[in-house]
């Protein structure tokens, strides 16, 4: 007999409602969930996936240990003795913060071993070696909001249902489900509000889905996004077209802000940029003279030269135009797990991060600034640079550091070099090749669950609770009791709510303990098997601004003085006018090279299902036709994709989404111990990216878009 279950989707952070069939402990069908007041029914290809995900032959079903060149299973609590002990041991001779923990895309969804609670594990133990996916891709949105709001505030998410004007810079809400837009069926969400009259500007220098139907698509060079936000900036200061009431009550260093753009006339952004300066200025007057609207930004931006600074621009058009803490802009979700915001809340004040020993690099807070991470971009040297504070033991929970550190042989040679290399992961990836220790982890099929991850993300207040669908093999295990098995092992002072370490709790107990203050009891979620929408199903304005601000005179720092220095040295650089790309097929790294999302994977995740890998098994590079002709490449060639770093080979595919000297190559493929050609596994493009060279000084992030490169036929 099939039983239905309702549940959520966690293959990526948007969590659609779904219904799940199981027949005698199999999933047999995966559905949308149409009773889920978010979601309506919606789902993507990969959550109709995650049957082929669970039963895959390729799951690791017990943990496994490395002997020499060997793999042996092991059980899971002998697993846990032996890793506890060598813990113990690297912690005697070298210190707690010998041990690392980098959590990646599949740890941060779970809600009980997440990085809100690894921080606790961490704690416990003595050590600050936190790291996160989140400073690969995007430490500028705590960067560049701590600048200009004075550290977290609550109001990260566009209001499209209410907006007059969205402006979308190096993102694609189809693809990449970000976390500063109410998300579930994000292109139904977008086109229906665009048939309600909203204006859609795009920034990329790819035509994505949402420049597909936008209204004016800034179609910049790689690389080139601060020109044209700078140029919008200086059109709206100049014509006086800002919200004066909003900046006059809440915004400071405005003036300074103009002076310091005044350089960045329309002539010279086009110059520069190859955007028409007519697009430029009519960019800039559609969305200041909206009377809603906002303005977001992506990992397309977030992953370039200059990140810190764009970011802060992007904000900064927000509040020249009045869009933070208003019904139609920039607002918040107040969800069951979280804590509404009063006219009485103050600033969430930050402590002082900790700082890598690797380039004096500082810390950034996490996600919604729960946690302080260490830049993950120095991890690798880390691990390899001698003395105090060496990384010698790393646990890699849900991640795949493999195929997104940056410089793939750096990242590899450091994996190596580890005295213990602990994995929790599905699959035996391409990470675990290299462990000591893999352990088997459980489905999110098999574990109860809440939205953790998207409380503060859903368009309206909203949560859910999931109970385990089917059961798990015995000898898996949740990430959350790798941690507490190790904690009680090595009797760490690991504490949740009134639990600790000196006895197991179910997961549900955990649960309950670490949402203990939550604004809607788990018991009461548990009542929904659909999910519990609370109150108005809108977004919440107003309270926040100026009250959260966290800068003593309680306003918006538009002129901030890394701003106004960045931007000095932004029009101070070199640039070529010419049309990249043509002619260049000698060594003048004329291309540049952009990533960008697949809808059939999520980071690394989803290559190896066959329903998500019958299209294609690689990542194409996108390549626009006109460059193709003229170096004699049809689809399907092989390439050889390179620069003063590496080469990678690659298969170039036709698009016109990208102008001549543009490409676009996905990340996360490759595996480097697959046997296989790179057209049956993809390629990695880390290998063309550098830790020590071109990063940002302030987060350490490496260059991984806008990346000079050639583009030659493969030999």
């Amino acid at each position: 007999m099939t039983d239905t279950h309702k549940t959520f989707c966690r293959f990526c952070h948007v969590f659609c409602g779904l219904e799940v069939d199981v027949d005698a402990g199999r999933v047999v069908a995966v559905r949308g969930d149409r009773d889920n007041a978010v979601t309506h029914g919606y789902t993507c290809l990969k959550g109709r996936a995650e049957g082929e995900r669970i039963h895959h032959r390729d799951r690791l079903l017990s943990s496994r240990r490395r002997d020499g060149e060997q793999w042996t299973s092991i059980g899971r609590e002998e697993a846990l003795d032996e890793v506890s002990d060598r813990i113990g041991d690297i912690v005697a001779r070298h210190g707690p913060d010998a041990v690392a923990v980098y959590t990646g895309c599949g740890g941060h969804r779970t809600s009980a071993g997440g990085p809100w609670f690894v921080q606790r594990f961490l704690k416990a133990l003595g050590s600050k070696r936190m790291y996160t996916s989140f400073t690969i891709d995007s430490p500028s949105l705590a960067v560049a909001g701590n600048r200009f709001f004075g550290g977290p505030i609550p109001c990260n998410l566009l209001d499209v249902e209410r907006a007059e004007c969205a402006m979308f810079v190096g993102t694609n809400p189809a693809r990449s489900h970000q976390l500063n837009m109410g998300q579930s069926s994000p292109s139904h969400r977008i086109n229906q509000a665009k048939r309600g009259g909203m204006k859609i500007i795009v920034l990329d220098p790819r035509r994505s889905d949402v420049a597909r139907s936008a209204d004016i698509h800034l179609q910049a060079r790689p690389g080139e996004d601060a020109a044209v936000l700078a140029a919008m900036i200086k059109v709206i200061l100049d014509r006086g077209l800002e919200d004066r009431a909003y900046v006059d009550a809440y915004v400071s260093g405005v003036d300074a802000l103009h002076e310091a753009v005044a350089g960045f006339t329309l002539d010279y952004a086009e110059r520069r940029s190859g955007v028409p300066k007519e697009k430029i200025e009519a960019a800039a007057v559609t969305f200041a003279t909206a009377r809603t609207g906002g303005a977001i930004s992506g990992t397309g931006l977030h992953m370039a030269g200059h990140h810190n600074l764009t970011t802060q621009l992007v904000m900064t058009l927000n509040g020249l135009c009045g869009r933070y803490d208003r019904a139609g802009g920039m607002t918040r979700s107040e969800g069951p797990l979280g804590h509404a915001f009063t006219e009485q809340s103050g600033p969430i004040r930050m402590g002082e991060p900790p700082v890598s020993r690797i380039r004096d690099i500082p810390g950034t807070p996490g996600v919604f600034g729960a946690y302080d991470e260490l830049p993950t971009n120095t991890l690798a040297d880390e691990i390899l640079t001698p003395g105090e504070g060496q990384v010698r033991a790393l646990i890699v929970n849900g991640g795949n550091p493999a195929l997104v550190f940056a410089e793939a042989e750096r990242a590899r040679e450091a994996l190596e070099s580890l005295e213990l290399l602990v994995v929790i992961d599905l699959f035996q990836s391409a990470t675990a090749a290299f462990a000591d220790y893999v352990f088997a982890a459980r489905h999110p099929f098999e574990r109860p669950d809440v939205s953790k991850l998207m409380d503060a993300g859903y368009p309206f207040p909203f949560g859910h609770y999931t109970k385990a669908l089917v059961e798990a093999p015995p000898e898996t295990i949740e990430e959350w009791q790798v941690f507490w098995g190790i904690a009680q092992r090595l009797g760490l002072p690991l504490r949740v709510g009134p639990l600790t370490a000196e006895s197991t709790p179910t997961t549900d107990e955990l649960l309950d303990a670490m949402y203990r203050h939550a604004r809607v009891p788990l018991d009461e979620l548990r009542k929904h098997p659909s999910g519990l929408a609370l109150g108005e199903r809108t977004m919440q304005a107003g309270g926040v601004i100026p009250n959260m601000i966290g800068h003593a005179d309680k306003r918006l720092a538009a002129g901030h003085p890394a701003v106004l220095e960045e931007l000095a040295l932004v029009f101070g650089e070199e640039f070529s006018v010419q049309e990249s790309g043509r002619g260049a097929a000698d060594d003048s790294f004329a291309f540049r090279m952009i990533t960008y999302r697949m809808p059939e994977v999520y980071c690394t995740q989803g290559q190896n299902l066959p329903s998500l890998a019958k299209k294609r098994p690689y990542n194409p590079v996108l390549m626009n036709p006109a460059a193709m002709r003229e170096r004699g490449l049809s689809d399907g060639d092989a390439v050889w994709v390179e620069n003063e770093h590496g080469r990678v080979e690659g298969f170039v595919e036709s698009s016109t989404d990208v102008d001549f000297g543009t490409i676009a190559f996905a990340f996360g493929w490759g595996d480097p111990n697959d046997p296989r050609p790179a057209r049956e596994k993809g390629s990695n493009v880390q290998a063309l990216t550098r830790a020590d060279e071109g990063y940002d000084p302030v987060t350490g992030l490496a260059l991984q878009s806008a990346i000079p490169v050639n583009v030659r036929p493969h030999a």
